[in-house]
């Protein structure tokens, strides 16, 4: 069959650079699944685009569907002739119904009996007639962050809402023009063609911008479209763009500060360049964080080290006049003349003196302020503080500054810099260095894989309370998430808090001596509220460890209750199961655990009396364990549960022995009761870690 290659480009106006990665690999699975469905699986399939188009291309296509042959099942025969062997109306419909004779259906046997079925064959569908129906399906079903209304239709009628609007559509299958119509109310449709366009603002000797241009084929279209000043390939831009950015920090004598994405910002433009700016030297008072958010967040451009100056990206490869530098330096001092009003003018009065404005800053309708809120966290910060040998007076002075920033005119203008500036505040009106240090940091972690993290023990404690208080008081008013549904962000904070509880210990020498359980008593939620806000915890602390452990591992270790131990316990734990994995004795032992743990079910055994033993092999296994008790329970007291688990591994010989030679459910009442003690007591020795009965041995994964 011929096969001939399908070429889509979605021509539209300037989507966000966020969006273009987790776009492209969205289209490309809606592509592939939509050609799966149509019988066209195994395509070569490439999706790629800029900011201004997205561009599919199968390299081969079937110019048809394949000839298909359905077995298609009608009545039971027991309704469909009547006693005297005549077809009943049920047959002679079905027949009717399928466009053949009831005398040509066939009699087939099935799992329920005879059945009347008959052969359909439906000859393939051309590919240039399905290709319209695919494209239709897949530009519905591309999942945007948010959707635009354009006045919009497809041939069904039904809005058609996208990104952004389309403005032109180029698809071919082989050499012909794959029919489709996009309908826009007040203006002309856009209809699928073969002609692409090149750059808003540039243009090859003897064409104009954006002017339309021929194309038969994808090679032909990124050639032309290189032409016309686009790099249709992502890793082709980011070349440039990092090429361009490393000339500009030789000519500087600077390196660029890391917190920005090249990634991101060759997103942002097709014909990638770079301009050198600077600005006066009087911003440098500023303090960097908010130069840094004027530079990075707001403008994507790249801060230079220890310079006033800043490298911003463009769209237009080179800058002979110098009018991109000049406009990107006006917008630049701009806004750090903006920034530097606000932090001279919030300088006037001292963070604490704040609070009370707090109180027209709404935390949430059914919570009040975030004055009330904070109100909650201080003690809670400073009950934290005192539970884990933290500095409680510095921990509440911290926590009476937090939010205060909220009302200032820099964090009004910069949002994203809130925590930051109370830090920065804090520290420039001569508070101690843990105390704004614990204000600048009280944000962080903002989920699980954020690389920020408090900065100090007391930052910790007042992440924890902050965002302890802010689960807990959502729970106690029913804000629970649902689903995919979390509006507040909520599984994010609990992941914080387990993130500080499991790391600090390491990174900060900072041991959280009370549980995750108590810490959720003490924000004090009805006691249903409680109940689900543990069970939401235990479930967010499982999806951590899920992502670095075997299920069996974590189903394991949590058997033994996950909030019922510090999370750092919980994580050793783990730690301790993964390191032993693999080994011999302790696969052995745990298939032996599962085995004592079938025999003990429904028993109820006694204390061990050695007087009593019968056989050799039980009492070897009894004296073996007294042997090993006292290291391993010196280990587990210590929290070295790999060495505990080491120690009572050197058990296994004799656990086999005890099982080949000894029968457990002796026919003697005491000698079984005796037997059945001394399993007990090698389970509760192990189990002391986890219960090993749940690890499934490498062969039955």
């Amino acid at each position: 069959m011929k096969r001939s290659a399908f070429l889509w480009e979605i021509g539209c106006e300037e989507l966000p650079a966020r969006w273009l990665s987790g776009l492209r690999r969205q289209l490309e699975k809606k592509v592939r699944s939509e050609l799966e469905a149509l019988g066209f699986p195994e395509t070569e399939l490439v999706v790629d685009g800029t900011l201004r188009r997205l561009v599919v291309h199968v390299a081969k296509l079937d110019e048809a569907q394949a000839d298909r042959v359905e077995q298609i099942t009608g009545p039971p025969l027991k309704i469909a002739r009547d006693a005297d062997g005549a077809w009943t109306p049920a047959a002679i419909g079905f027949a009717r119904k399928n466009g053949v004779s009831a005398d040509s259906l066939a009699i087939v046997e099935t799992d329920k009996g005879a059945y009347l079925a008959l052969e359909k064959k439906t000859k393939g569908r051309k590919t240039i007639d399905l290709l319209p129906e695919l494209m239709a399906r897949v530009l519905r079903g591309l999942p945007f962050p948010k959707f635009m209304h354009w006045d919009a239709s497809l041939e069904d009628g039904k809005p058609f809402p996208f990104g952004r609007p389309i403005r032109w559509m180029v698809a071919l299958y082989g050499a012909q023009v794959v029919p489709f119509v996009i309908d826009v109310v007040g203006s002309k449709s856009v209809k699928s063609g073969r002609h692409s366009r090149g750059h808003r603002f540039l243009a090859p000797k003897g064409s104009r911008p954006g002017a339309r241009f021929s194309v038969t084929s994808y090679a032909e279209l990124k050639r032309e479209l290189k032409k016309h000043y686009v790099i249709l390939d992502t890793s082709e831009r980011r070349k440039r763009l990092e090429k361009a950015l490393a000339k500009l920090e030789t000519k500087a004598g600077s390196e660029r500060v890391l917190g920005l994405e090249a990634d991101l910002v060759a997103e942002l433009v097709e014909w990638p360049g770079a301009v050198l700016g600077t600005y006066p030297e009087e911003f440098l008072n500023l303090p960097e964080e908010v130069r840094h958010t004027v530079l990075v967040h707001h403008q994507h451009y790249f801060p230079l080290a220890q310079l006033p100056a800043f490298i911003a990206p463009t769209n237009m490869g080179t800058d002979p006049k110098g009018n991109m530098r000049k406009g990107a330096e006006r917008v630049v001092v701009a806004r750090l003349r903006d920034a530097l009003f606000f932090w001279d003018d919030d300088m006037k009065k001292p963070l604490s003196d704040r609070e009370p404005e707090l109180e027209g800053v709404l935390f949430h309708a059914k919570l009040g302020s975030y004055r009330e809120k904070k109100k909650r966290v201080v003690p809670l910060a400073a009950t934290i503080a005192v539970r884990t040998g933290s500095r409680e007076s510095l921990v509440r002075r911290a926590a009476s500054l937090l939010k205060n920033d909220l009302v200032t005119g820099m964090v009004g203008e910069f949002p994203e810099l809130q925590g930051i500036m109370g830090g920065l505040y804090a520290r420039a009106q001569g508070e101690p260095e843990s105390v704004w240090k614990a204000v600048y940091s009280h944000y962080d972690p903002v989920g699980l894989d954020d690389e920020r993290f408090p900065l100090n023990r007391e930052g910790a404690v007042v992440s924890i309370a902050d965002k302890l208080d802010t689960l807990a008081s959502m729970f106690s008013v029913g804000i629970v998430p649902t689903g995919s549904r979390d509006p507040f962000g909520l599984r994010r904070q609990a992941l914080g808090i387990l993130r500080v509880l499991l790391e600090s210990e390491s990174r900060l020498s900072f041991s959280i001596d009370i549980t995750p359980e108590e810490l959720l008593g003490m924000a004090l939620p009805p006691g249903e509220a409680l109940d689900k806000l543990a069970d939401f915890m235990a479930e967010r602390l499982r999806f951590v460890f899920s992502r670095r452990y075997r299920y069996d591992e974590v189903n394991a270790v949590f058997a033994l209750g996950a909030l019922d131990r510090p999370v750092s316990d919980v994580g050793r734990r783990l730690e301790a199961l993964a390191a032993l994995r693999g080994s011999g004795d302790f696969e052995a032992l745990s298939v032996a655990f599962k085995r004592v743990g079938n025999i003990l079910s429904d028993q109820e055994p006694g204390e061990v009396a050695p007087a009593d033993f019968v056989e050799a092999e039980e009492r070897e296994l009894y004296d073996a364990l007294e042997a090993v008790a006292p290291e391993a329970d010196a280990f587990l007291a210590a929290g070295r549960y790999e060495s505990a688990l080491r120690s009572l591994s050197t058990l296994r010989p004799h656990v086999d022995r005890f099982f080949d030679e000894v029968l457990v459910m002796a026919e003697d009442a005491s000698v079984r009761r005796n037997r059945l003690a001394l399993l007990e007591r090698l389970r509760s020795s192990f189990g002391r870690v986890a219960d090993l009965s749940e690890i499934v041995p490498a062969g039955d994964a």
